[in-house]
């Protein structure tokens, strides 16, 4: 908004100062033409900045970043972001609502501590939030056709806590949050460095950095969800799992095989790779040949797509594709690195010998390892040069290059040579443009090294502040949640696939996401009570989509630090949803209205209880029960009002278009009331089955 401004404040002061100059009143020379200022690139989300609130002598912390939602959430002990100390806090977030024509809005705002929210630079709301009282705006506020600015400043209570939720209504629908689709907003200098600390953040525990480079004062341990212990594999058991020739030419490069490798390239020389690869293989003999039946490999490679394996995988012989589908990791090499029967194990629980590996558990049959086992061990694959090496040269090589500082091998200590993190340089070493000889290289980007020496700075602080806000965001990425799920209305990597591998004759519907209805992750956070995603997600609760051929891994080690990020990241505490006060009058009417000629036939396509359904119109819907103990009642009653303003893929009518159902001789057609005698009829069942 500044540019024309100064563009004008510059031209008018040239030219007083040429008539000054010039001593005379003749006329100024015509304006030079310049070209309009280029408007700032615009990208999806919400520019946040987050500050602490503390003395005025106190050191200034700030962090820019992108969020997805105009909610928030933190409580005590928590940060926003790990790039503030723990403590008071405001958070300014800014974003663009571009709509096709003019309209009349409501807000509405609830949550725990101040607010000012501006609409188009004019304060709409202000005031302090107590929770279950929300502040609303009496009139409709007008927005214009195009981008309208809103900008929300929160502060937290003095302890460091709070939340705060934004919410609109409009001429054709009810109170809800702001699609993360319909926000966008400019890139700045200040944003893209807040996203490249992030960045780097992510990459100094990913690649292991403070296990080499030791912090002052604090140990790794102590870091916020452990992040930063993460170790490598379980080296012990390799020759019962891994073949010489595959460990030899991994350690000349593990990049080769796999782009997105965070083991480095060790500064070991070729023989030296493969005398660790003899030594390795000598910890344990090899596992017999194991024969496969005749239709394993077919079963196998049905198996592999059912369970959304393309998702994150190449297998031998299909092309990697473009944007979403390059970025999976190639499988030809896996008859080459494998022994059949370590393969099937690994593939049954893949954290056996490596508790933080990035594959998930999905829970396999042996049945249903063997046949995967099959099919990708059938795959072609290139050979590999002969590993011939020492064992005993091996040992030595393994105690001289430290493996066991990432790895578990019986092997003595080792004395840490690298600095530690306070006298790393951040052109030198690991991060220099080109690493020099005994440094081992970690195949960094240009954009990578830049991200990692922005961090370098917080190291010291920001691992070890618990931000699962910021967790859960880095990690739904990172641990490939969005291969399977769609987000913010881009298909998953899945769902890609498909419409590739589809798109002339179609897949079985066990292959497609969409047809089996894989739910998106866009509402999740506000959609499910925040103790059963928890349990969901460490793998304690059952999947309420039994029909799916994909599963929902368990994740043991982080699973409760991304449920509760997803849970702030809408603005929710950890507490679930107070229940609603029963009403026993309404949820008379309840059970009428789920069943068929009476109501809204709910039961044909959802089982209640022991009840299956009577009748499935293309896929089964959630048992009933399930869902009034899954959802949050505000969730519920948005989702009712239009299921298809909330995920354009369900299968799910819209019962009450315009507030009115069909059903008008019960509780007057009001369609409000008839969702809620549903939702206390469904809480009666369940507290009686209790």
């Amino acid at each position: 908004m500044r540019a024309p401004f100064v563009v004008g404040l510059a031209y008018a002061l040239t030219t007083i100062g040429w008539s000054v100059v010039a001593g005379r009143q003749d006329p100024p020379p015509a304006a030079p033409v310049t070209a309009a200022p280029t408007p700032p690139a615009m990208a999806p989300g919400v520019a946040v900045t987050f500050e602490r609130v503390g003395p005025a002598d106190a050191k200034k912390q700030v962090q820019v970043q992108r969020a997805r939602l105009l909610s928030l959430a933190v409580e005590r002990g928590e940060t926003a972001t790990p790039f503030l100390q723990p403590g008071m806090f405001r958070a300014t977030y800014a974003a663009t609502v571009t709509l096709p024509a003019r309209d009349r809005c409501r807000f509405r705002i609830d949550g725990r501590g101040s607010v000012k929210f501006t609409v188009n630079d004019e304060v709409v709301l202000a005031d302090t939030l107590r929770p279950g009282k929300p502040i609303e705006t009496k009139d409709p506020v007008r927005l214009k056709k195009g981008a309208n600015q809103l900008t929300v400043q929160f502060e937290s209570t003095a302890m460091g806590d709070g939340q705060f939720r934004l919410f609109w209504s409009g001429s054709d629908f009810g109170f809800e949050p702001i699609a993360p689709e319909q926000l966008s907003s400019p890139d700045s200098p200040e944003l893209l460095a807040g996203e490249d600390r992030r960045v780097g953040m992510h990459l100094f525990a990913e690649r292991r950095c403070a296990r080499c480079h030791e912090f002052a004062e604090r140990r790794i341990g102590e870091s916020a969800y452990a992040e930063l212990d993460q170790s490598g594999p379980d080296l012990r058991q390799s020759g019962a799992r891994l073949r010489a020739d595959w460990i030899a030419a991994w350690l000349r490069d593990p990049r080769a095989f796999r782009a997105d490798a965070t083991m480095p390239k060790v500064a070991a020389s070729e023989q030296e790779c493969h005398d660790l690869a003899a030594w390795l293989v000598s910890l344990a003999p090899a596992p017999a040949a194991l024969p496969f039946a005749d239709d394993a490999v077919q079963q196998g490679k049905a198996r592999f797509r059912q369970l959304g394996c393309v998702a994150c995988h190449v297998p031998a012989g299909e092309e990697p594709g473009t944007g979403a589908l390059a970025a999976r990791i190639p499988l030809h090499f896996v008859p080459a690195k494998w022994h059949a029967p370590a393969l099937i194990e690994y593939l049954q629980d893949p954290r056996r010998f490596h508790p933080h590996v990035r594959m998930p558990n999905l829970r396999l049959s042996l049945e249903e390892a063997s046949h995967v086992a099959a099919f990708l061990m059938a795959q072609a694959t290139p050979v590999l040069p002969e590993s011939r090496g020492d064992a005993v040269a091996g040992k030595h090589a393994a105690q001289k290059h430290g493996c066991v500082v990432c790895h578990s091998l019986d092997l003595p200590p080792v004395d840490r040579p690298w600095p530690r993190l306070a006298n790393c340089k951040p052109e030198r070493g690991c991060l220099s443009d080109v690493p020099a000889a005994g440094v081992p290289d970690h195949g960094l980007s240009a954009a990578q090294r830049s991200a990692l020496r922005a961090f370098l700075a917080h190291a010291e602080t920001a691992p070890f502040h618990r931000s699962p806000l910021d967790y859960a965001s880095r990690h739904v990425v990172a641990d490939r949640c969005v291969a399977c799920h769609a987000l913010d209305g881009k298909p998953s990597t899945w769902a890609q696939w498909v419409a590739r591998e589809g798109s002339t004759t179609p897949l079985p519907k066990e292959q497609d996401p969409a047809a089996q209805g894989v739910p998106a992750l866009t509402w999740v956070g506000s959609k499910l009570q925040p103790s059963w995603i928890e349990r969901f997600v460490l793998g304690q609760e059952k999947s309420p989509r039994p029909w799916l051929s994909a599963r929902m891994p368990a994740f043991p080690h982080d699973g409760t630090a991304i449920a509760h990020g997803l849970v702030r990241e809408h603005g929710y505490g950890q507490a679930d949803e107070l229940p609603s006060p029963p009403n026993a009058q309404i949820a008379l009417h309840g059970e009428r209205l789920l069943g068929q000629g009476t109501g809204f036939a709910c039961t044909n396509c959802h089982a209640l209880g022991d009840k299956p359904a009577a009748q499935v119109f293309e896929r089964e819907g959630i048992e009933l029960l399930t869902s009034r103990g899954r959802l949050r009642h505000e969730y519920y009653t948005r989702w009712l009002a239009n299921p298809m303003r909330l995920d354009p893929d369900s299968r799910m009518p819209n019962f009450a278009p315009g507030g009115k159902s069909a059903f008008t001789d019960v509780l007057g057609g009001d369609g409000a009331q008839q969702f809620e005698a549903i939702w206390q009829f469904l809480g009666g069942q369940r507290a009686s089955r209790r």
